[in-house]
């Protein structure tokens, strides 16, 4: 049972959301273009694919390094304020547009912040441990391979940016005050 807490997060994540099939299309649709668009046009000779691909590995293992530390720092912030606006956040309920009650009651804004920034967490750790294993893993695949691995790095890219941009968003209309309610 101790397994499953780990990935509770995750389970409740899918378990709240309604147009998840959405966000994993958005995701892979352009994954799929990248991967449809290597395997038909070859790639302009004297380049070493090994070498761009491990640079584009590299670069991503940087960057997501740094969303998972942003990511951990935005959930410490949220979760060891007190404040007003925390605590309106903890009491206004989100409609059910979007979301699905989790155990029967309706999510607070408060749990679908730190349920997405939590699975981007997740999310962006996987991938993390996914690069790694790509850099080892292009050593005895062949180029085709490769294609393939670069479209898997584009549906993660996408993915985190995507729950990373809905997030923000959400921040930002939580404490957007309505000017026509004035």
């Amino acid at each position: 049972m101790k397994r499953m807490v780990f990935f509770l997060p995750i389970f409740d994540y899918i378990k709240t959301r309604k147009d998840l099939a959405q966000k994993f299309l958005v995701s892979l649709i352009p994954a799929l273009v990248v991967i449809i668009y290597a395997l038909f046009f070859n790639v302009r000779g004297g380049i070493d694919i090994f070498e761009v691909y491990t640079n584009f590995v590299s670069v991503q293992i940087n960057a997501v390094a740094i969303l998972i530390s942003f990511s951990i720092a935005i959930i410490t912030i949220l979760v060891s304020a007190d404040n007003d606006n925390v605590r309106r956040l903890k009491e206004q309920e989100v409609n059910e547009g979007s979301y699905k009650p989790l155990a029967g009651k309706p999510l607070t804004l408060f749990q679908v912040l730190l349920s997405n920034i939590t699975y981007n967490v997740f999310i962006e750790i996987v991938y993390l441990a996914i690069l790694i294993g790509f850099i080892f893993l292009q050593t005895v695949l062949p180029i085709e391979a490769i294609k393939y691995l670069t479209g898997i790095c584009i549906f993660f890219i996408i993915h985190i940016l995507h729950v990373l941009l809905e997030s923000v968003v959400q921040m930002y209309l939580t404490f957007w005050k309505d000017k026509s309610k004035s």
